[in-house]
């Protein structure tokens, strides 16, 4: 089993918290890792909601099911049964003992008001997302974001690796971004037995989960607003435009993306601003949870498909967005996640806030560096001075290159701690 980076802060909050939540999308390994956790780390029963007796039983009598259910204990789908939430809370608030409940869900619970407010300061919350790539080739979590946030400049910080040369990884990426990180994928060679597995999950989802959460007329609007949104990632996203070339009312198509965001198939980034109040109202950029789902759902199976579309830089993009958002989510140290964006239209892909400092990193495709790459790094740099730390530039060279005492051209395998 490949291990999560992931298992140790969920231990830690069950260390602190009685109730700890995991959360993500259907088929990321939350039941796998919640029973590996049960079976070595910290000793519980498991509960899947999944079971019709067991899901029959907390639907009728929620206070009965978690009294006998003995704690420790890890109770799976709890989605399915919302009034379970009501139930741990007159546990818990009798008994603030740490360690007594896991929870795995594949809708994020904490954003219906009911649950976030019978949890509220009870519960720790994590999310599991798709494999990352380290994960995959079974490599320690990467200490990248504290190196950089701690480095004097990018000289002192490419001293840092003894060797200066790495490994072509454009191959291996490119197949990453094409497979993506779900668990199962990650087995599969078969690019037919790939599409049938997506088929598989995009029909379950849709029938299962999302008719689980709501009440949709139109089914197949959804899945047709879940295609053309795959064309979009990487992009800004501009509600009113979608509505109009989707064929939805503006507040139908806003319901169907929060069930979007919700149960974890895309997210939204937004612009960084010294001023915070000015990030919450801005056009994000919104990006698929995974790119093997993105490229999926847009007819894509090899790389060649990806270059005639002419959507390789979004495809990257969205790949490396992805691992990103996983980084920051690791360890005890906060991280936000941001892009930088002038109303020149002068861009940084991604924004990493620590504090009052930041680091600005652009992701490139080319294996050659231009001057163009670094003129948003330049303008980003001046614009935050006061808080900009560093300039990192992503790319699949192999040199490990400080290009200015502020900017370092940086390989995607050194980057995400597999070389």
């Amino acid at each position: 089993m490949i291990k999560r980076h992931i298992a140790s802060d969920i231990l830690d909050s069950l260390r602190h918290f009685p109730v700890v939540l995991l959360t993500g999308a259907r088929q990321v390994g939350k039941s796998t890792l919640a029973e590996m956790l049960s079976k070595t780390r910290w000793k519980a029963a498991y509960l899947t909601l999944d079971s019709r007796v067991v899901l029959d039983a907390a639907l009728a009598d929620p206070d009965g099911f978690i009294s006998g259910t003995p704690v420790p204990a890890i109770i799976d789908e709890v989605q399915r049964s919302p009034d379970l939430m009501r139930a741990i809370k007159g546990v818990v608030d009798r008994d603030r003992r740490p360690g007594q409940f896991l929870l795995a869900g594949s809708a994020n619970l904490m954003t219906l008001q009911k649950v976030s407010e019978t949890l509220a300061g009870r519960v720790a919350l994590h999310e599991l997302q798709p494999f990352m790539w380290s994960e995959i080739a079974k490599k320690k979590p990467p200490a990248i974001l504290r190196e950089l946030f701690s480095a004097e400049d990018a000289g002192a910080l490419a001293r840092k690796w003894k060797r200066r040369t790495f490994p072509d990884r454009r191959k291996e990426i490119e197949k990453l971004i094409i497979a993506g990180g779900y668990p199962t994928l990650s087995l599969m060679k078969s690019t037919s037995a790939r599409r049938r597995w997506f088929d598989s999950y995009r029909q379950t989802y849709i029938e299962r989960d999302i008719r689980d959460m709501a009440a949709i007329q139109h089914l197949p609007d959804f899945g047709r607003l879940l295609s053309l949104l795959s064309f979009r990632t990487g992009q800004m996203i501009n509600f009113s435009e979608v509505s109009r070339e989707v064929g939805l009312p503006l507040s139908t198509l806003k319901r169907y993306m929060d069930l979007l965001e919700v149960t974890y198939q895309i997210y939204f980034l937004r612009p960084y601003f010294v001023n915070i109040g000015k990030r919450l109202i801005k056009m994000p950029k919104l990006y698929f949870g995974d790119s093997g789902m993105a490229c999926h759902l847009s007819a894509v199976e090899d790389w060649k498909t990806l270059e005639r579309q002419g959507r390789v830089g979004s495809m990257v993009e969205t790949w490396a967005a992805s691992e990103l958002r996983k980084l920051v989510s690791l360890g005890g140290a906060r991280y936000q996640l941001y892009f930088w964006r002038t109303y020149a239209g002068r861009e940084v892909d991604f924004i990493i806030e620590h504090g009052d400092k930041v680091v600005a990193i652009e992701v490139k495709w080319s294996q050659s560096l231009e001057n163009s790459d670094l003129a948003g790094l330049k303008d980003c740099a001046g614009d935050l001075k006061g808080r900009h730390v560093l300039s990192v530039l992503l790319y699949p060279g192999t040199e490990l290159v400080a290009v200015d005492k502020q900017t370092i051209a940086m390989p995607f395998g050194v980057f995400f701690g597999v070389d």
